[in-house]
């Protein structure tokens, strides 16, 4: 077979692209010029929403009627002592427990959940966190992911099933749980300091904010995926729906809810670590301790051991693969099962007594092996040796003057230099193009709304300018760490040697706060936009490369092997198959990349990133909740325009995973391989 016919793939609604583009930018042209003739430009102070100003109105009655109002004394004071009186219980059951029945009782659970070698990999990690010198700041944490959890789990199992059996209910949450979902952690903080005070309160109940919408969605996606034809099969059996939700619906739907609880574990354990800014202790306190006196050791510590919890509690809750356990059920016989559970719980016993009489139970100062100092002197090693550079070539501060003066700075001033109604016209007329008119309506008013945001005491003295400069440094982030995680995510799904190798970085960048980025990053770079940049493009990685490799690696192994029958070399079946079949997943990966990278830039804030996320770290740390609120709506706003528009992106990926990409000759190949598997 020539390959000529592989090259000539057809190429989909070219002829269509001038009328396509055409009536977008001549509807975002008059728009334009309605906005321009309306309000000007600058932004006229009449437009003006005054959230602050209406904040900071609340946040002083708040304070004046704190102790009276009864919404105060019957409502958010005795829930604040609820949950403060949680955490303390779980706090003083983990100090009971000591570290040997701690580690015997990880032990156990992993293996009666996860088998042997995921036992032997959260003992480890327990291990490690003793060893680390962080064993009581952990314990605070932990106690305060397993309220977190616990709640968030509470009200998700119950809203998502509602979900499941109500759809008028699921399309008008939608919207509160996409906000929820986009918005960065950083703006759950500033209300609920307002309302619960400092401490762990207001970490719990921000914590569960961010994670519930994760227990909601995968309680209506395990729901939904139950067939159609068992819940058939019950109601002709007489089953009421009460009876079909508890013995049908929700035993199948098992493996997606525990995936719902793994996932809101993960997402608690972030939030956790950063609410640290309110007071609440915990290995958070320790990143935030080594971020503010630029001790790279102390937060690389910290950051191991919360690497280390995130392993311990993904091995209780991921659980076995189905044939494992179907497999470890068969063998289990109920007496083994009880045997195994009295031998289990009396190990925890001897464990906990044990405890109690070597060393009270605290960890021993003797098991040490810290990597303060030696990351410090390799910090120090890496500023004398490489922000300079040598001569030539130039050093990592080269490397940041470089980004600032021709990427940064040039894209901020072109966004800022524009009139604000020629920036909302572009990007309305773009995303009309590119994705639909709806979701060009909701980019329209998104960024209205930003334009009439006017709070006093921001970055650059505008919401609108800071929005844009956040902007700025999202879009050079996104690309650079685009240009990362295509070809190593390729390289991971056509190399599965590869992608062993290279799963373990990507599991402890995934769980590693944030924040945490930004202690190294400031010891090589110059302090300012380029380390907020830095750090958000080694956070946003992971799911750019995983999903890349996801996508490659979906693609039908027979299409692959009928384009190889063709005379395809391997890098037209790469170029002409795996990227088009994959172009899906790629674009969800630029979604998730882009939301990761906006929450990071926004924590740049802290080290001189400049634009939103200093407005917002000013109002949650100098009392200006109005600037932080405010900053939070843009911030929000920014989010939505930027998730509808790659959103819109993917779901106009037309043709996907069918027939339009794949050329004429691979399809019939492709017919042929499975005609005869099938015979």
């Amino acid at each position: 077979m020539s390959t000529a016919r592989l090259e000539s793939v057809p190429r989909v609604g070219l002829s269509r692209l001038p009328i396509r583009f055409l009536v977008p930018a001549a509807v975002s042209a008059a728009f334009a010029a309605l906005l321009a003739l309306v309000w000007g430009d600058p932004i006229p102070s009449w437009w003006n929403f005054r959230i602050g100003p209406w904040i900071d109105s609340v946040e002083n009655w708040i304070i004046l009627h704190r102790g009276t109002h009864w919404l105060f004394r019957y409502l958010f004071d005795p829930l604040s002592r609820w949950l403060h009186n949680l955490v303390q219980w779980d706090l003083n059951l983990l100090h009971f427990l000591t570290w040997p029945g701690l580690l015997t009782l990880v032990v156990v659970v992993a293996a009666r959940v996860s088998g042997i070698r995921a036992a032997v990999t959260a003992g480890v990690a327990v291990f490690v966190i003793g060893g680390l010198g962080v064993w009581e700041p952990a314990m605070i944490t932990v106690a305060l992911i397993l309220v977190s959890v616990a709640v968030a789990i509470a009200l998700g199992l119950p809203l998502g099933i509602l979900s499941a059996r109500r759809p008028a209910f699921e399309r008008r949450t939608r919207v509160v749980l996409d906000a929820m979902q986009v918005m960065p952690a950083f703006c759950y903080l500033l209300p609920c300091v307002l309302l619960f005070d400092i401490g762990y309160p207001p970490a719990v109940v921000a914590t569960v904010i961010f994670a519930l919408p994760a227990a909601i969605r995968l309680t209506l996606h395990g729901l939904r995926g139950v067939p159609d034809q068992l819940v058939e099969v019950g109601t002709a059996n007489g089953a009421t729906a009460r009876q079909s939700l508890w013995k049908i619906q929700l035993p199948v739907a098992r493996p997606a809810l525990l995936l719902g609880v793994n996932q809101t574990i993960n997402l608690a354990l972030g939030i956790v670590v950063i609410a640290a800014l309110v007071g609440a202790e915990g290995l958070g306190q320790e990143v935030l301790a080594g971020l503010q006196h630029l001790d790279v050791g102390q937060a690389f510590d910290a950051g191991l051991a919360i690497v280390a919890v995130a392993i311990v509690l993904d091995r209780l809750t991921a659980g076995r693969s189905r044939r494992a356990a179907r497999a470890f059920r068969r063998d289990r016989t109920p007496r083994r099962a009880r045997v195994e559970l009295v031998v289990g719980l009396a190990a925890v016993a001897v464990a906990v007594v044990a405890g109690k009489l070597w060393s009270s139970g605290v960890f021993p100062t003797s098991i040490n092996f810290s990597v303060h100092d030696p990351v410090n002197h390799a910090v120090d090693w890496c500023r004398n040796h490489l922000r300079n550079g040598v001569p030539i070539i130039g050093g990592t501060g080269s490397i940041s003057d470089f980004t600032v003066l021709h990427l940064l700075d040039p894209i901020r001033s072109f966004l800022t230099n524009l009139p604000w109604w020629g920036v909302v016209s572009g990007v309305t007329a773009l995303a009309w193009a590119t994705a639909g008119r709806r979701v060009a309506a909701v980019c329209a008013v998104a960024l209205v709304v930003v334009a009439g945001l006017h709070a006093t005491g921001s970055a650059s003295g505008s919401i609108w300018v800071d929005t844009m400069d956040t902007l700025s440094q999202v879009l050079v982030a996104v690309v650079i760490a685009m240009a990362i995680a295509l070809p190593v995510g390729i390289i991971a799904g056509r190399s599965e040697r590869f992608f062993a190798a290279i799963r373990p970085l990507l599991d402890a960048a995934q769980v590693m706060p944030a924040f945490v980025y930004l202690v190294p990053v400031i010891g090589l770079f110059n302090v300012g936009r380029v380390p907020g940049v830095i750090a958000s493009v080694v956070y946003a990685l992971p799911p750019g490369i995983r999903l890349t490799a996801l996508g490659i690696r979906e693609v039908p192994a027979e299409t692959i092997e009928a384009a190889r029958s063709t005379g395809a070399t391997n890098r037209q079946i790469l170029t002409k198959v795996q990227l088009p079949l994959a172009l899906r997943s790629i674009m969800l990966g630029l979604n998730q990349t882009i939301l990761m990278v906006l929450s990071v830039v926004i924590i740049a804030g802290l080290v001189g990133g400049g634009a939103l996320g200093v407005d917002v770290v000013y109002g949650l740390t100098k009392s200006e909740l109005g600037l932080g609120v405010e900053a939070g709506v843009a911030i929000v706003a920014l989010a939505v325009v930027l998730d509808r528009m790659t959103q819109g992106w993917a779901a106009g990926i037309r043709g996907v995973g069918g027939r339009a990409e794949i050329p004429r000759t691979i399809r019939a190949s492709r017919s042929k391989i499975l005609e005869m598997e099938t015979a």
